[in-house]
C-alpha cells in the first residue's frame, strides 16, 4: 500500500487524513498512498475510517 517517506526528502509532510467529522490530523506524514498519492501518519495509514483506500472494494465508509 504505502512507501515509506524517502529520507533525503527535507520537506516536512503533514498527515492529510481527516476524520469522519472533517477533523484534520497534525502529525507528521510518513506513509505515502500509491493509490490516492496522499500521505499519511502511522496511526491513519492503515485506517479506514481517516484514510478511504483502506475500505474494501465496494465500501463507502459511514453506517449502512
Amino acid at each position: 500500500m504505502g512507501e515509506e517517506k524517502d529520507k533525503s526528502d527535507e520537506r516536512e509532510r503533514w498527515c492529510q487524513a481527516v476524520s469522519p467529522y472533517d477533523e484534520p490530523c497534525d502529525h507528521s506524514a510518513t506513509v505515502h498512498c500509491a493509490t490516492c498519492d496522499r500521505w499519511f501518519c502511522d496511526a491513519h495509514a492503515e485506517d479506514e475510517e481517516w484514510h478511504t483506500c483502506m475500505l474494501p472494494p465496494g465500501e463507502e465508509g459511514g453506517e449502512a
